[in-house]
């Protein structure tokens, strides 16, 4: 084989092997961008997915909530003691706290945001009820302990802490309705969206 024929097979090896190469290049990179897609889309689908979930366990909670005592809040004169003890003794939002690192991936910034402060709020109003739940323990135990006047006086102080504690629930509790109103109508119309879509 002489040089000139060696140089063309040369040449058309390293052409090949470009050519090769390239599609070689262009599948792979048509791949990755294929993997990119389908991780993006399962990715969307975990959102859509706790996002449904979180709809699902606000709307209960909310109402058993009005129905066990938000009732009785709304329609709790000024300047009466809420004297009704609400027994909290576990984790009610399970599907927010075990997701918690999930929602900064929520992309639209106002959904986000209102779940954030609504279950920050709705997590408030449950400490502000267990706080309640002390004061009416007290004012009963004191209540029952004695008519002496050193307990009267406690006792009356006391209830006096019931009936200004009562106005904090109360305003608390209609800002989380807010809160609450704001999420599920958002919820709702990306609901809408989707279906939509």
């Amino acid at each position: 084989m002489n040089i000139s024929d060696s140089l063309i097979a040369l040449i058309g090896a390293v052409i090949g092997g470009g050519i090769t190469g390239y599609y070689t290049l262009k599948a792979t990179d048509k791949a990755i961008r294929d993997q990119n897609a389908k991780e993006l889309r399962r990715d969307e689908k975990e959102i859509d997915n706790l996002l449904d979930a979180l709809g699902v366990e606000l709307h209960a909670l909310w109402g058993f909530h009005m129905r066990r005592i938000g009732e009785r809040i709304e329609h709790l004169p000024d300047g009466q003691p809420l004297e009704f003890y609400y027994p909290l003794t576990q984790d009610y939002f399970t599907i927010y706290n075990s997701n918690a690192a999930m929602i900064g991936r929520i992309k639209d910034a106002a959904l986000r945001e209102a779940v954030v402060v609504c279950y920050n709020k709705c997590k408030k109003v449950v400490d502000g009820f267990k706080y309640n739940n002390e004061l009416v323990r007290e004012y009963r135990d004191l209540h029952d302990a004695s008519s002496a006047p050193s307990i009267a006086a406690r006792t009356n102080a006391k209830l006096k802490e019931l009936i200004d504690y009562a106005r904090v629930i109360k305003e608390d509790h209609f800002e989380l309705k807010g809160y609450v109103e704001k999420l599920l109508g958002l919820l709702e119309q990306r609901d809408s969206k989707v279906k939509n879509n």
